[in-house]
């Protein structure tokens, strides 16, 4: 699917258009053959292109043939390679702004288009916002992933094997996060050089800002990733304290059991043994017997721990 949309200083509302326009974003997602050739006859570069539906392409940034290509990805899709993230590629041309994905992303640009005002003529701050959209999208999902994390955790003693399975899920989303942030950043700060992209005093302020976002992002990935793994650790020597509790208790039930064991074994046998084997309460004094020295056994090893 490719639309085009426009905005200008009169009419700052991103509007789609019928036919393109100079200063248009064309916004093209899941592209077909045809469309696929309709991007190339704009310009935009064969191999780029065939990146940017990579479902595993790493963000960059490079400039080629007078366009500056920036790839990076959104989180949370439910394509069937990748299900975290996924690729995006921003083409600035000398008249058009191009996004290019290989999934629909109404879920980010329905909502940008509606609050956005801002000029498409003016490529290099509308590619700014788009930015900033792509920020707040990861500050939604990391967010959400921290209130479900501590909803989770709030007790380690009350940790079930089905938690510490959710909480694995988290950490690969957090990791593919990661993978893709950290890029990002990178490739920000090459934009600040100014040879990628030419930049204003207000573009620069933005730019840093952006990746000041980014550096955050960043920074809460790697807490809550140093938490997950802490709270696995914990979990594991939790779970270690209780497997060597219960082996003492069994070990301790096992030789109290042992003293009634060998009674019934000696007085088994087809030999004479002490005591009246003839009177009617011999069985209940080896009974007694046999109980005093177990439970005296028992509370002398769980004391003894």
């Amino acid at each position: 699917m490719i639309s085009y949309l426009r905005a200008t200083h009169y009419r700052p509302a991103i509007k789609q258009i019928d036919e393109l326009q100079p200063g248009s974003w064309i916004r093209s997602e899941r592209p077909n053959e045809d469309e696929k050739q309709q991007l190339l006859k704009l310009g935009i570069d064969a191999d780029v292109l065939a990146d940017a539906l990579d479902p595993h392409e790493v963000p960059r940034v490079q400039l080629e043939d007078g366009w500056t290509y920036f790839i990076t990805r959104l989180p949370d899709t439910d394509d069937e390679f990748n299900d975290y993230t996924t690729p995006i590629l921003f083409g600035l041309g000398d008249k058009y702004i191009v996004t290019v994905s290989r999934d629909s992303l109404g879920r980010l640009w329905q909502p940008f288009i509606d609050r956005t005002l801002a000029p498409t003529t003016q490529k290099t701050k509308l590619f700014m916002h788009m930015l900033e959209a792509i920020s707040r999208q990861y500050q939604t999902r990391i967010a959400a992933i921290n209130r479900q994390m501590r909803a989770t955790n709030s007790s380690v003693h009350a940790l079930k094997a089905s938690d510490i399975a959710t909480i694995t899920e988290y950490e690969r989303k957090l990791n593919d996060y990661l993978d893709a942030l950290l890029p990002t950043n990178t490739a920000l700060e090459k934009i600040l050089s100014g040879k990628m992209l030419k930049l204003y005093e207000d573009d620069r302020d933005q730019v840093e800002d952006l990746s000041i976002d980014f550096e955050q992002l960043i920074a809460r990935c790697k807490s809550l990733l140093r938490t997950i793994t802490n709270l696995r650790d914990s979990y594991r020597a939790v779970m270690d304290t209780r497997l060597n509790e219960t082996i003492r208790l069994l070990t301790v039930i096992t030789l109290t059991f042992t003293i009634p064991t060998m009674f019934a074994g000696l007085y088994g046998m087809n030999v004479d043994l002490p005591g009246d084997e003839a009177s009617p309460y011999m069985f209940w004094v080896i009974i007694a017997i046999s109980l005093t020295i177990s439970l005296v056994l028992g509370v002398y090893f769980l004391r003894k721990r």
